[in-house]
């Protein structure tokens, strides 16, 4: 066989390339253009519940914030008003970093493994776990985080972000972003129905706190350190493309300084006051200005929050579509 590539091949390998800028593939010389995913059409309601969880012993853990999840996901309506039968769900955690569970880099396995449960509960078809992480070598996240064996015990597909599946779109009214490229399967409409964005509450060295706006981030390709330039903008450009169906901010414990990494103990706050708390919503910028309210910031100081508020991304007055409070212990 020659090493040579024929012209023919070139072209073809060529085309390909190209339609995939613009979001269109060829699947075996077929063409194929999907529809990009709205938002699912659910019943949940539109307001914000938190989660307060009351635990004494650390071996109460899993338990207490597998039930934190659960009511709070209850008093929202049930996941079975935004999750149907055979539905394909992806859930985002933040894995980003390979840190254990305790540094509060990475989402609780645990708030993970709920929602996997509650999906497959409803009738889910398929539930996929993945996130782009930070990491060399993204199963030393995976691992270390704990959330690939939990999720997977649960009943998840736990998948790992695939390079070649990133493309670029344009992105309507974007600011300081025209387009950029973004993971396939979190975009187009027939490989997902229901996409449940997971982050962590945590302090940020360059957007001040990184919550589920900025946990897009691990939805994306590109160049995503050029992003920290002028990063406030951007994260809001990006979450104009996106369509997140549910927000669960998980703030169990949270990580108050040297975010988004961690990786001290002293930095993390698990107390009552600040922490033990599991927040669910619809609306991704009224749970984010709720989350920064566990820094003692208002969501006004944090531009990314003001500025999607502002372009018409979500509600920052988190009570304002309703709001509710419930205790949890065992």
């Amino acid at each position: 066989m020659s090493a040579k590539i024929s012209r023919r091949a070139f072209l073809k390998t060529s085309i390909a390339v190209g339609a995939g800028i613009y979001g269109v593939s060829y699947l075996g010389g077929i063409k194929r253009t999907p529809a990009i995913k709205k938002f699912k059409e659910h019943r949940l309601k539109p307001g914000l519940i938190v989660a307060h969880g009351n635990i004494s012993d650390a071996t109460d853990e899993p338990v207490i914030v597998k039930e934190m999840v659960r009511r709070a996901i209850k008093a929202l309506g049930g996941l079975d008003k935004l999750v149907a039968k055979g539905d394909r769900v992806i859930i985002k955690p933040n894995i980003a970093w390979n840190q254990r569970p305790e540094f509060a880099a990475n989402t609780n396995p645990y708030v993970v493994a709920a929602l996997v449960e509650l999906c497959k509960e409803a009738g889910a078809g398929r539930v996929k776990v993945m996130d782009h992480t930070c990491s060399v070598n993204p199963e030393t996240s995976y691992t270390t985080s704990r959330i690939a064996a939990i999720a997977r015990e649960a009943g998840a597909e736990v998948a790992y972000i695939h390079k070649n599946r990133f493309t670029d779109f344009a992105i309507h009214d974007g600011k300081a972003l025209k387009s950029w490229p973004f993971y396939e399967e979190m975009v187009y409409a027939d490989e997902v129905d229901v996409l449940i964005n997971v982050p962590i509450a945590k302090q940020h060295g360059t957007s001040r706190l990184s919550m589920g706006l900025k946990n897009v981030f691990g939805m994306i390709g590109g160049d995503r350190g050029s992003l920290h330039t002028d990063i406030h903008p951007k994260i809001a450009d990006l979450n104009k493309f996106l369509k997140i169906d549910l927000t669960v901010l998980d703030a169990f414990r949270i990580l108050k300084n040297h975010g988004p990494t961690g990786g001290r103990l002293d930095d993390v706050d698990n107390s009552a006051e600040c922490a033990r708390r599991i927040i669910v919503s619809t609306d991704p910028v009224a749970a984010d200005a709720y989350g920064a309210t566990l820094f003692s910031m208002q969501a006004t100081e944090v531009g990314y929050i003001r500025q999607s508020h502002e372009q018409g991304l979500g509600e920052i007055d988190y009570r304002r579509k309703g709001f509710e409070e419930i205790s949890v212990a065992l």
